[in-house]
Formats: C-alpha cells, sequence, structure tokens
C-alpha cells in the first residue's frame, strides 16, 4: 500500500510485547502504530516499565523506529523508513490522582490517554460498570489539562454517559481508538450512533477494531471490518474513520484473562483477531464500494494524522507558552 498506514491501537505492555510484531506490521506497510505501553492495568509502576522498554527498543533498533513527539516526526519516520511509534494509555489511573502526572508523561513521549479502562477509576466509570454515574469531579479537571498539554482525550472503554460527558468538556477533537459499531454487533463495550456523531462533531475519528467479538464475525474478516467502516462513513463521513485494529499475536494469555476475569470482559467470546496483512483486503473492498481515493487515505492514515496534529499543535506549556 503507497497510503499512509497508522494503526493507533497495539497492547505493549507486559503480557503482549513481543520482537515480532512491529517488524510484522512494518512489512504489512504500516507506517505508524500507536503502543499501548501502560494505563489502568498496572498502574504507574507498569507505565513506566512501558516507556523504558520502548527506550530501549528503539536505543537498540534506531534505524527502525522512532517514537513521535509531534507530527513532523511522523514525516521523519516515513521518510526515513522507520516505524513511528505513538505512546498511549488505556486509563488514566497511573496518574495516581495528579494532573500533574500529564505534563510529566508528556514529557516522556505520550501523546493519548483513554480515560478508563476495563473498570471505574478516578476519572470515571467503564463500560463494564452496570451504574454509569459519568464523569467525576477529577475526570473533567483532567480532560481540560489533557487539553492544555496537547494529549488525545480517548473514550474508547468508558461508559457511555462518561464519554457524552467528557465530550462536553472536551474543547479538542475526541477520539475513540479502538471502537465498533453498537448497531451492528451489540456490545458492553460497542457505540451508541449519538457517541459516534458527537465524536464526529468534535472533529474526531472513531478507530474501527479488527477484535472478533466486537464485530458481526467472530472469524474477523475484511468484509466484517468493512461493514463497520462503511457504517460510520454512512453516519457521520469518511473523514472521522480510522483504524485501531487492537491486533493481539499470541491471544492465549487474554483468554486466559477473559476466563478468570469475566466482569473485565463481560460477553467477550474467543475470536480471531483481523491480521495485519488483511487490511489490504479491507481496502480492496472500500475501493470495489466505490470509496473515493482520498477517502481510503483518509481511513488507512490521514484522518489520524490530522486529527493528531490537531491536538498536538494546541499544547500550552506550563508557564502558558505555546
Amino acid at each position: 500500500m503507497k497510503e499512509l498506514v497508522w494503526d493507533k491501537t497495539l497492547a505493549w505492555n507486559a503480557w503482549f510485547r513481543d520482537d515480532v510484531t512491529l517488524p510484522r506490521l512494518k512489512r504489512a506497510g504500516y507506517n505508524v502504530v500507536g503502543l499501548t505501553i501502560g494505563g489502568d492495568n498496572g498502574g504507574r509502576a507498569a507505565a513506566m516499565l512501558g516507556l523504558e522498554s520502548v527506550a530501549r527498543m528503539v536505543e537498540q533498533h534506531p534505524s527502525q523506529y522512532r517514537v513521535v513527539h509531534d507530527i513532523a516526526d511522523v514525516d521523519v519516520a516515513v521518510s526515513a523508513g522507520q516505524l513511528a511509534l505513538e505512546l498511549n494509555f488505556q486509563g488514566t489511573a497511573c496518574l495516581e490522582g495528579r494532573l500533574e502526572a500529564v505534563e510529566e508523561f508528556h514529557r516522556r513521549g505520550v501523546r493519548q490517554m483513554g480515560l478508563v479502562w476495563n473498570a471505574d477509576n478516578e476519572a470515571g466509570c467503564s463500560a463494564t460498570s452496570t451504574q454509569d454515574t459519568g464523569l467525576t469531579a477529577f475526570g473533567h479537571r483532567l480532560v481540560r489539562e489533557m487539553n492544555r498539554a496537547g494529549v488525545i482525550v480517548d473514550g474508547t472503554h468508558a461508559g457511555y454517559r462518561t464519554t457524552m460527558d467528557a465530550m462536553e468538556v472536551c474543547d479538542a477533537p475526541f477520539v475513540f481508538s479502538h471502537g465498533n459499531v453498537d448497531a451492528i454487533e451489540p456490545s458492553y463495550k460497542n457505540l451508541k450512533d449519538d457517541q459516534i456523531s458527537r465524536c464526529a462533531e468534535s472533529g474526531g475519528v472513531v478507530g474501527i477494531s479488527g477484535f472478533g467479538t466486537y464485530l458481526d464475525d467472530l472469524q474477523a474478516s475484511p468484509a466484517a471490518m468493512f461493514r463497520q467502516i462503511d457504517y460510520v462513513c454512512e453516519l457521520v463521513g469518511a473523514q472521522h474513520v480510522g483504524l485501531g485494529l487492537d491486533f493481539v499475536r499470541d491471544a492465549q494469555p487474554l483468554w486466559e484473562k477473559v476466563r478468570t476475569h469475566p466482569q473485565l470482559w463481560p460477553g467477550v467470546r474467543e475470536s480471531r483477531f483481523l491480521p495485519p496483512e488483511e487490511i489490504e483486503g479491507v481496502r480492496d473492498l472500500m475501493h470495489k464500494a466505490g470509496y473515493p481515493q482520498k477517502d481510503i487515505a483518509g481511513i488507512l492514515g490521514e484522518n489520524w494524522k490530522r486529527v493528531s496534529g490537531a491536538v498536538w499543535s494546541k499544547r500550552v506549556s506550563p508557564d502558558g507558552n505555546c
């Protein structure tokens, strides 16, 4: 593929880090990958270990990888043939209730934070919660601080009310980095039409996940992925759709966690993950359906580049300077 290909979500904590997945993505034509290096799972200590592991990898393979701090770094990485790595959190428990930790992690390269993962935290409620009371007072302050710091606010995994509250507070494009459509496949984590619409109104993007349990096909076929993309395009426009594959190479540790902690993944069924290489099949389906090349390029990566650049460039430093 000649287009910029940007996958917003690849789990990169201690369960899933390996030596083969990133080279595989590069061979498959991906240019930018969002690495989840911490969040709610494991707290601050796990987040720090995740940052250290990426730093070591880049130090050992400087010609292969580059951590992006701004959009210019993406262009540099693409020109150099490097895989650009965008660092993110799923959940904000690793902040330990400290707003100043947003700035601390920004200095270390984190450019996106999901507010909540699979259990309620200080910012708000998870989509797993039976009583979503919405964004907390701390969550309100946190969203504003993320806007100030130029960190993307991600609603994936958060409860419906929590996300709707957060989008009211957020004054920058809001994203769902790896979300799917509830109207196609009802699930605790999948998005209602009004969540998708409100995200689009903010100028944001929904990243479609290739995790079969959230598609209408446990085999995670390219056709199932395309159905999700097409639905969101029809609802809000192709400029608000991207990729958030959430690919897992060795899923057995995940399935064991699902079996032993079902409350964290309610109703999740063992399924296939769309392999990175099969995004080519999704691209072909968009082409056959008559999608303009500009829309295809946007969905594959340019939409994430636009939104990321818009948020990161709005940063105001703690001393009030841009």
